[in-house]
């Protein structure tokens, strides 16, 4: 069975408060089935798909072609827990971002930074490592934007990159690209990297804390050892409903596929958690039709599509059902 990537619901924290200093997301948070006491929660872990989405309908819903640049640029370490902590007490800037490669597994397994040295060149890059994830410009600028925001308020104006790659196309506007990373950013490129002069390794941080770095790093290994934790299987199956909904590739023989189990197994292990594959669409359709009538603005008609129904008529009977009043209504009382 594939393995779900997963993160602390926590981290959401910062794109629900970014996209409310731009808009109207009282129902944001609700699209992906969260609200202020799960974000709130220090344990709670969910699949790291449903915060990728949320980046996406909060760029849609704000208006902002860049706004997990701004997420990233507003990110206080305090958010990251040891992992934040080990960054901003270690002696040198290559400390930092050895500490950062070792310690985010305790924060997601979604991916792996790596840092490697070429001569002159140190490369810093950010791999995802589940190919089925959504659209991941957002998130991949989010949190190349987090590690310079991190790092260069303690290494000072000192710390500037070669070059910043990204392997997403490029955007249209690439000026806030250039405001944050104060370097070359090159798009369609094999990896999302910053490339630094090797030598900027040695660059001592103006937080370092020898001692207390390395009462945190001992902390940090013993969360390494631990089972770090997952989403539930049908909290799986709920994230891989809502990513299929507006392809209409959400049935119960194509999750069964992703996740590498018959049909009657993934049945049979729902039915233990008290839900049914049906169940689920239902709670990411009526989750999700919240912020796409509000915060995205959508019309009724536009709304049943995206959320895989075959007919408008179909979502307002349920809609009614739901909420007691028709999609028009929503919102207007």
């Amino acid at each position: 069975m594939s393995t779900v990537p997963t993160v602390f619901a926590r981290s959401v924290r910062k794109i629900a408060d970014t996209a409310a200093l731009r808009g109207n997301g009282r129902h944001l948070l609700r699209s992906v089935g969260l609200d202020r006491e799960a974000i709130e929660d220090p344990t709670l872990r969910i699949p790291y798909a449903d915060m990728m989405m949320l980046s996406e309908y909060a760029a849609r819903m704000t208006k902002d072609a860049d706004f997990g640049l701004h997420v990233g640029e507003r990110v206080q370490q305090q958010e990251y827990g040891a992992v934040g902590y080990s960054i901003i007490t270690s002696s040198t800037l290559g400390e930092a971002l050895r500490s950062l490669v070792r310690y985010l597994p305790i924060w997601t397994n979604v991916g792996v930074f790596k840092l490697d040295v070429e001569g002159s060149v140190a490369h810093f890059s950010w791999e995802f490592s589940d190919a089925s994830l959504p659209e991941p410009r957002h998130d991949c600028e989010m949190s190349m934007a987090t590690v310079m925001q991190l790092n260069r308020s303690r290494a000072g104006a000192q710390w500037t990159p070669r070059e910043v790659w990204f392997q997403h196309p490029k955007p249209r506007d690439t000026s806030e690209h250039a405001r944050i990373f104060r370097a070359p950013v090159r798009f369609g490129m094999p990896t999302n990297a910053l490339l630094l002069d090797s030598r900027s390794l040695d660059i001592p941080l103006r937080t370092a804390r020898p001692h207390l770095h390395r009462a945190i790093t001992e902390a940090a290994e013993q969360f390494l050892a631990r089972d770090s934790g997952g989403a539930s299987f049908s909290q799986s199956v709920l994230s891989f409903v809502r990513q299929r909904l507006n392809s209409g590739d959400f049935d119960l023989d194509s999750a069964a596929r992703h996740f590498g189990v018959s049909r009657r197994t993934l049945q049979r292990k729902l039915r233990q958690a008290d839900i049914s594959h049906r169940g689920l669409v239902q709670q990411a359709r009526r989750d999700l039709s919240q912020h796409l009538l509000l915060d995205a603005n959508m019309t009724a008609t536009e709304t049943a599509y995206a959320l895989g129904y075959s007919e408008p008529s179909i979502f307002h009977r349920a809609f009614q059902k739901w909420h007691g009043m028709p999609p028009g209504a929503f919102g207007r009382e």
